[in-house]
């Protein structure tokens, strides 16, 4: 933990953030406000708790409750405004709405990068990021702020931080996308489009195929469907319609069967 002060000035004084709260209405501040007053924070770090105590030679004794409760909320300021753990730490020390959000006042530090970096290593050897992924979204399915109704279905690719003949990252693969090569991961994400919230998710080498997770990311709620050629599948087309669900994957063609003018016009729309 990086301390609270800078040449001796307290960042978060009480006074400071008082004012903050009540002078100054920004958005990220707003919305920061609404996600701490939706979840029920006990809820969300009881499990998550209970599992770092049974490797109680990682989960040191005394350590306590606020610092679990700020490193999660450090993952999910990560997730909403995608930052590395360097920027978050630099963000933490510069933005006021962030340490409101974190709990942090006078005589609080700031996560360093190596402690939030060292919880994700520990998150994910234990399957911690997913169990806190699905309780997150449980309780934001709960307050309506994810409905899953219209879904937008898209892959992402992820370097390794290794190279292929390094002993790390052994579970990543090579994978081309627009004639280059490149060695790694892939993520497959399912988005929410009335919140902007990622609703599911699958990691995988990055040579599996875009459409092998697509069934894997529905939750069973949605109305509508939305993803590129990539996913388009007449048997997925008719099934999802079956189940009532408007398909909106894009038309694909094939060799002696080119798109007609209305499925090009479909695919722009």
């Amino acid at each position: 933990m990086r301390s609270n002060k800078v040449s001796g000035i307290d960042l978060f004084t009480h006074k400071a953030n008082e004012n903050f709260q009540k002078h100054i209405k920004t958005q990220s501040k707003r919305a920061l406000e609404i996600l701490d007053k939706a979840i029920n924070w006990e809820a969300l770090i009881k499990p998550i708790e209970s599992e770092l105590h049974k490797e109680r030679s990682d989960y040191r004794a005394g350590r306590s409750r606020i610092d679990l409760l700020v490193i999660v909320k450090c993952f999910i300021l990560q997730h909403i405004y995608g930052l590395s753990d360097p920027r978050l730490e630099e963000e933490i020390a510069d933005r006021r709405s962030f340490q409101l959000f974190l709990g942090l006042s006078s005589g609080d530090s700031i996560p360093d990068e190596t402690t939030i970096c060292r919880y994700r290593e520990q998150f994910s050897r234990l399957h911690l990021d997913k169990l806190l992924f699905n309780i997150f979204k449980k309780q934001l399915q709960r307050k309506n702020l994810i409905l899953e109704k219209v879904v937008l279905i898209d892959a992402t690719l992820k370097p390794a931080q290794a190279t292929a003949r390094s002993e790390r990252d052994q579970d990543s693969s090579f994978t081309s996308r627009g004639g280059k090569s490149m060695y790694g991961y892939k993520g497959h994400i399912a988005m929410d489009l009335g919140s902007g919230m990622i609703s599911n998710t699958d990691f995988t080498p990055a040579n599996v195929h875009d459409s092998e997770k697509f069934e894997s990311l529905l939750s069973g709620n949605e109305s509508s469907v939305y993803a590129d050629k990539g996913y388009s599948k007449a048997s997925r087309t008719a099934e999802l319609e079956g189940r009532g669900v408007s398909c909106g994957i894009m038309e694909k063609g094939h060799r002696n069967r080119p798109l007609t003018k209305n499925q090009k016009a479909i695919n722009r729309q």
